[in-house]
C-alpha cells in the first residue's frame, strides 16, 4: 500500500487533516487514547490543531469541573489526559510497569506491601480535599517513626507515589493559569465518583489496549505498539493472534515489518483518496500522533532531518507539518507569548506565509489577551 495514503489516513483519524477537526475535547482525546501531558503546555497546544473552536480553559474544565477526563500516568509511565470511560483500560494495562519502581524499593528496604496497604486505608479516611504532596507525605511520616530519618523521607515519597500509581490518589492542578502547575492530590473515588479504575483485570485491559491502539493508531507495526504502550512484543502478538479475524496484516511500500489495521476500516483505507490541496499545521511537543509510533515514525520526516525532529531519547519536538511531512520545528517564547519557527530548509515565501498564518492562529487561541508588538507580523 502507498505510504502517503497510510500517513494521511491516520492524520484524518487523528483530526489533523483539514476538515477533520472536532468540537468535543473528549472525542479528540479518545481518538488518541489520551493526550500526552508530560509537559504542562503539550495537551493544550495539541488541541489547537484538532479543534474548530478552542480555548485552553475548555480542557481545564473537562478535567476538574465537568470531570470527563483524568490526568494519570499510563503508557510508558508517562502522564496523559484520558477520557473517564477509557481510564480503566489505560490504568490497568500499564499498572505493573508503573508499580515496579515502588515495589523494588519496598523489597530492598524490607517494607511489606501489607503495611503500605494498611496506610492506604488510613489515608483515604483522612484526605477530604485536595492536598499538596508534602502534606500527604507528612501524614505518612507519622507512621514511619521506626525508620531512620533519611529512609523515612524517601519512603514517604515512595508510598505517596505508590498510592498515585495504584489510583487511590489522583492528580489535581490548582494553578489559576493553564501554563503553570500547582500539583495537589485528591482521593480518586471522591474526586471522580463515577470512575471505577479496576473495572478490568490486567490481562483483559492489556487486550483492550492493544485492540484500541490498532483502532486508533493503525496502520501501525507491532514495534510501534510496543514502544508506545510499554507492553511486550510477546503479549501483543498473542492478542493479535487471538483477534486475527478482526485485524488485517499488510505491507507498506518501503517497510519490512508488517502493518496492522482493524478489519472494519481496511476497505476505507484501500479506497481512500489523498487530500487534493496543500495544507499546513503545527503539532505540539510530544504530539500523540507522532509519539504514538517508533519503528515507522520516520515516515513523517525526511531521513536527513530525523534527528532534528526526534531527540536522542525518542521525544518528538514541536513540528511544522506541510502536507503531512515535518519541514521544521517550533518553540514557545513564554515571556513574549509567541511562537518561534525554525525550518529544516528554506521553504518558499508562499509556504512561509501560510505557516505564519497558522502560527498567529495558535497564538490567538492560546493567548488572546497578549500584547502585540509592532514586529510580531514582520516577515
Amino acid at each position: 500500500m502507498d505510504l502517503n495514503i497510510v500517513n494521511e489516513y491516520i492524520l484524518l483519524k487523528h483530526n489533523i487533516l483539514p476538515g477533520s477537526q472536532k468540537n468535543n475535547i473528549v472525542d479528540v482525546a479518545r481518538n488518541h487514547l489520551g493526550l500526552h501531558s508530560a509537559r504542562i503546555m503539550t495537551p493544550y497546544t495539541t488541541l489547537c490543531s484538532r479543534m474548530d473552536t478552542y480555548k485552553p480553559e475548555m480542557l481545564t474544565s473537562q478535567l476538574y469541573e465537568e470531570k470527563n477526563m483524568i490526568k494519570m500516568r499510563c503508557m510508558r509511565t508517562t502522564l496523559h489526559m484520558v477520557p473517564i470511560d477509557m481510564a480503566s483500560i489505560l490504568h490497568m494495562a500499564t499498572l505493573n510497569l508503573r508499580l515496579a519502581e515502588c515495589n523494588l524499593f519496598f523489597k530492598r528496604n524490607n517494607i511489606s506491601i501489607k503495611f503500605v496497604e494498611n496506610l492506604m486505608g488510613e489515608l483515604v479516611d483522612s484526605v477530604y480535599a485536595p492536598q499538596f504532596g508534602y502534606e500527604i507525605e507528612n501524614m505518612i511520616l507519622k507512621n514511619l517513626d521506626f525508620m531512620d530519618t533519611k529512609l523515612r523521607k524517601e519512603c514517604a515519597k515512595k508510598i505517596l507515589k505508590y498510592f498515585w500509581e495504584k489510583g487511590v490518589l489522583c492528580y489535581v492542578n490548582v494553578a489559576d493559569n493553564w501554563e503553570n502547575e500547582e500539583r495537589k492530590y485528591a482521593v480518586t473515588k471522591r474526586f471522580y465518583p463515577d470512575l471505577i479504575l479496576e473495572q478490568h483485570d490486567i490481562k483483559r485491559a492489556e487486550e483492550l489496549l492493544i485492540i484500541e491502539y490498532i483502532n486508533k493508531f493503525g496502520p501501525a507495526t507491532i514495534k510501534d505498539l510496543s514502544w508506545w504502550s510499554g507492553l511486550s512484543i510477546k503479549t501483543i502478538r498473542q492478542v493479535l493472534n487471538n483477534h486475527c479475524n478482526d485485524v488485517i496484516e499488510f505491507n507498506v511500500e518501503g517497510f519490512e515489518s508488517e502493518f496492522y489495521v482493524s478489519a472494519s476500516e481496511f476497505q476505507n483505507l484501500e479506497q481512500y483518496k489523498l487530500y487534493d490541496s496543500e495544507w499546513i499545521t503545527l503539532l505540539a511537543y510530544e504530539d500523540p500522533s507522532l509519539k504514538g509510533y517508533y519503528e515507522s515514525r520516520y515516515r513523517y520526516v525526511d531521513k536527513r532531518y530525523y534527528d532534528l525532529l526526534f531527540n536522542q531519547i525518542g521525544e518528538v519536538r514541536a513540528s511544522i507539518l506541510y502536507n503531512g511531512k515535518a519541514i521544521g520545528i517550533w518553540e514557545w517564547d513564554k515571556k513574549n507569548k509567541r511562537i518561534n519557527l525554525h525550518y529544516f530548509l528554506n521553504p518558499s515565501r508562499r509556504i512561509k506565509r501560510k505557516v505564519e498564518e497558522v502560527k498567529e492562529y495558535y497564538e490567538l487561541m492560546l493567548f488572546p489577551n497578549r500584547q502585540i508588538s509592532l514586529f510580531d507580523n514582520y516577515f
